[in-house]
């Protein structure tokens, strides 16, 4: 949720304190400033993102379920925060007074983790490698906000400020044309894959969410008041009339419903896909480079280990497991169940980029690992010293005596049932927002389109 709708400003007036909107505000904020000193809080340090993002390919674990909760409090640089909490701030307060503080902290916490459900049943189409990138960020939760907000305020007029070059442009909008457009934005984002590293089916599944749950945690009193508060307020001067047809607008419900469809229909064929996909090893990896201590995962499927290794995003963390898998350390039939000590190794590794080849030194200090019944590296500890080439154009370098100590540990997942076990909760998810906005608006609106 950032420039690529613009700011909104303005929005519904609210009539209680938004003590929980502002409360939520205050914690991620002073998160952020935690998890970012080192950096002089312009972005988040890389081992909180490893130790509190949320991981698809670790959902399996009982151990790593704090996951889901922490990475929506851990926000990646200073602008990830500041257009979070600001569109927290506009909307928040209106669905807030709705609900009631306990109640939008339900709304809130039940559509992050909606946000986390999504993302692991839409993984499939980023490839393998995306099962392994930890997800940080409260816009699952916060697009739970707006889907509530859409189905409340859906006549509700905003400002919408885009900055073209560096001149302020605004105009009056409908909140209905503005997330729906959002909302339209994320799903064929997710689908074209053209959303690089921004979890944009997490926010599909959060908007997503967030509309299916009102029903259930509205207070049906509190809403009738609020609707007639709107009601007289929408009147002229001692001018009584019947109440306005409220809710979504015809073409605005054909257009949500048919994205919405979309979605639903995605998850099934994903669903359907995934059987090939079969067991993969997920890595966990600790280790120390440059005097700095990092935390990454990676995940592989055999054989073809270091074409899943070059996926890696990490570059730190791409070296050390290319390094590794030249000598046969991660991934070698013949050490099936077995352990292999290794010190004071070197060895020379011819690297190909293109159609360049350079030869680079690499010295194991020591190493000790075990693995497991296909000869993967189950788990392993140790030092290296190698060199690094460095490509910049047509130039080329090399950096000497860079140092890695690591822990490396693996398990076998089996991709298909994590997916399969948390996709039919989507589809149903989308499918209870889906007949919401079909059939549910016009109880819930409070200012009709």
């Amino acid at each position: 949720m950032r420039l690529s709708i613009g700011f909104p400003i303005g929005g519904t007036h609210y009539r209680r304190r938004p003590k929980a909107t502002i409360g939520l505000i205050l914690v991620n904020v002073l998160i952020y400033l935690l998890t970012s000193y080192e950096n002089l809080f312009t972005t988040i340090n890389n081992y909180w993102v490893s130790s509190g993002g949320f991981v698809p390919a670790l959902l399996e674990d009982p151990t790593q379920a704090y996951r889901i909760l922490t990475s929506m409090f851990l926000h990646g640089d200073i602008f990830h925060i500041f257009f979070n909490m600001y569109f927290l701030y506009v909307f928040g307060r209106a669905v807030e007074d709705v609900l009631g503080s306990l109640r939008y902290l339900v709304l809130y916490f039940i559509s992050g983790i909606s946000a986390a459900l999504f993302h692991v049943t839409y993984s499939f189409l980023g490839g393998l490698s995306s099962y392994a990138i930890p997800a940080i960020g409260a816009s699952g939760a916060i697009s739970g906000v707006l889907g509530a907000y859409l189905i409340f305020y859906p006549g509700t007029s905003l400002t919408a400020c885009w900055i073209f070059f560096v001149f302020p442009a605004c105009f009056s909008v409908r909140a209905s044309f503005y997330l729906i457009f959002w909302f339209i934005i994320q799903v064929i984002y997710g689908y074209a894959r053209i959303a690089g590293s921004v979890a944009v089916f997490a926010h599909a599944g959060g908007f997503l969410a967030g509309i299916a749950i009102l029903p259930l945690i509205v207070n049906r009193s509190r809403l009738s008041e609020l609707k007639f508060i709107e009601y007289v307020r929408s009147l002229p001067y001692l001018i009584f009339t019947y109440p306005k047809t409220r809710g979504l607008s015809k073409t605005s419900k054909a257009i949500l419903s048919l994205v919405i469809i979309s979605v639903i229909v995605g998850g099934i064929l994903v669903l359907t896909a995934l059987p090939e996909v079969g067991n993969v090893k997920v890595m966990n990896l600790q280790y120390t480079y440059d005097g700095i201590l990092y935390r990454d995962y990676a995940v592989i499927q055999l054989p073809d280990v270091q074409s899943y290794i070059a996926e890696t995003p990490l570059d730190t963390t791409r070296i050390l497991l290319s390094r590794l898998n030249a000598i046969n350390l991660i991934y070698n039939e013949n050490t099936q169940n077995k352990d292999l000590n290794l010190e004071n190794q070197h060895y020379v590794i011819t690297l190909r980029v293109g159609n360049l080849r350079r030869n680079i030194s690499l010295l194991i200090k020591y190493f000790s690992g075990h693995y497991d019944a296909e000869g993967f590296l189950e788990y392993g500890r140790g030092e290296i010293v190698t060199q690094i080439l460095v490509i910049r154009g047509t130039q080329v370098s090399i950096i000497d005596n860079v140092e890695y100590q690591f822990t490396v540990s693996s398990k076998t997942t089996d991709l298909s049932r994590v997916t399969q076990n948390v996709g039919l909760s989507s589809i149903i998810i989308a499918s209870g927002a889906l007949l919401v906005v079909l059939g549910r608006d016009k109880e819930l609106a409070l200012v009709g389109e």
